[in-house]
Parts: C-alpha cells; sequence; structure tokens
C-alpha cells in the first residue's frame, strides 16, 4: 500500500478511536464518580529490520486509557452519600457478575435496611453486605473518614475501601463502574484516602473540553478522509499514465 495513503488511514482510525473515547465521556458528563476514557498514540514503524534505502510504512497505535484523578467534591448533605478523596474504589456485590468498584457513592438504604447503589446492588463492609436495620431510625448515623459508620458510640460497620495494582488494567463495565480485570483487590492502605459523608465526587471530564476535543477531532478525520480520496485520485493517474506508456 502506498505510504502516504496508508498513513492517512491510520490517523482516520485513531481519530474514530478517539471520537468514541469523547463522546463516552460527554454522554457521562453528569455521572458521579466517572473516570474519563484517554486516547494515547504512539508512532511506530511497520518493520524494524527495513532494508537499507527503504522508507518504512508508519502506523499509529492507539490505546484507550482511564484517568483517575480526582474529581470534584460536591456536598448535598444526603446521609448515605459518599465521596472518596484520595486514592481507592467502593466495592458493590454484583451477584453472579462479581464484585464491582466504583467512585460512585450515592447510596442509599432499601427495604431491609441494606446499603445499596443506585441499581440495588448492595454496598460491602469490612464484614460483608452492610445492613442497618431500622438503626437510621433511632438516631443520626455517622460515616467518619475511615469509613467507619457509628449511631453515637455504636459502631454499626464499616464501608470498605479496596485498591488494585494498576487501574489500568480495570476493565471498564457501564457508567462508572469498573471490574478487577482479573487483579487482585486489595484494602487501601490507612491515609491514602478519606470518606466524606453528604457528598459526591463528580466527573473529571470537563464537558466543555471534551466538546472543544470532539469537533477537532471530527475536523482531523474530515481531513484524513479527504487525504485519503485525493491520494488514491492521484494514485489511479499515475496507474493510467504508465498504462499509456
Amino acid at each position: 500500500m502506498n505510504h502516504a495513503v496508508y498513513s492517512a488511514v491510520s490517523g482516520s482510525l485513531s481519530a474514530l478511536d478517539r471520537l468514541d473515547a469523547l463522546t463516552n465521556n460527554l454522554a457521562n458528563a453528569s455521572t458521579p464518580g466517572f473516570k474519563a476514557q484517554l486516547l494515547v498514540q504512539r508512532s511506530a514503524h511497520g518493520k524494524t529490520n527495513q532494508a537499507a534505502g527503504r522508507v518504512a510504512t508508519p502506523f499509529n497505535h492507539a490505546e484507550l486509557q482511564t484517568d483517575f484523578s480526582q474529581g470534584p467534591i460536591e456536598r448535598d448533605g444526603a446521609t448515605y452519600h459518599l465521596a472518596l478523596s484520595g486514592k481507592g474504589f467502593f466495592v458493590v456485590d454484583a451477584g453472579a457478575s462479581g464484585q464491582i468498584l466504583t467512585r460512585r457513592g450515592s447510596f442509599t438504604l432499601d427495604q431491609q435496611g441494606y446499603l445499596v447503589n443506585g441499581e440495588g446492588k448492595r454496598v460491602q463492609g469490612d464484614g460483608g453486605d452492610i445492613q442497618l436495620g431500622d438503626a437510621a431510625q433511632n438516631g443520626p448515623i455517622e460515616i467518619g473518614n475511615d469509613g467507619t459508620i457509628q449511631q453515637g458510640l455504636n459502631r454499626l460497620g464499616k464501608v470498605r475501601v479496596v485498591d488494585v495494582a494498576d487501574p489500568q488494567k480495570l476493565d471498564r463495565a457501564a457508567g462508572s463502574a469498573f471490574t478487577s480485570g482479573g487483579q487482585p483487590i486489595t484494602d487501601a492502605a490507612d491515609g491514602t484516602y478519606s470518606v466524606l459523608q453528604g457528598a459526591l465526587e463528580g466527573t473529571n471530564a470537563s464537558p466543555v473540553t471534551n466538546l472543544v476535543a470532539l469537533i477537532e477531532t471530527m475536523r482531523g478525520f474530515e481531513t484524513y478522509m479527504t487525504a485519503t480520496q485525493r491520494l488514491d485520485q492521484v494514485n489511479e493517474k499515475v496507474i493510467g499514465d504508465v498504462a499509456r506508456v
């Protein structure tokens, strides 16, 4: 394949990958705890052992990564809304799907008194499912910075905060949820995180930044496609001229 055409097609494919990431970021611009997707690209050559006098065909390697930087903390005063500052993830039991890791702490109590997420999946504590029962009717519930749940002097449990060796190896699920990607899940070290009651961590995907990047990427894609079409026309003309000779 013509090297110029190869480069243009490679660039257009990378632009499509970036468009997918940006549209996902925009779709989750109001999702608490959502972590933005980033497209990391690097140039390489098609052949490592290139013959002398030959020009290697370049192509792009594109890889989707996740931006795990801290999102803004937005306080709303809801008793069971929790935000994480620092490292780590909350753990939610997804039944047959295993455990889900998330930074989205918009939790509530179900009818049985279990702490659950928006889909009714149970939040995990240091002893499994967190069940507060009728405790909420006996006085205010306080959740400390280490995740300890108390009512007065009575300890009712502790919200589990976990971490993995390499967050980039996590598998992205829907919205702000992740699965471990086969990595061991361990309790986050003390001092590396803080649980904030009555608050939610917002997304770190800026709508304005992603919208501008989306427009730029669409223009870039159109440029790549135009270049590919023109190069194809040049190749047809060259082939036709050679045939006449």
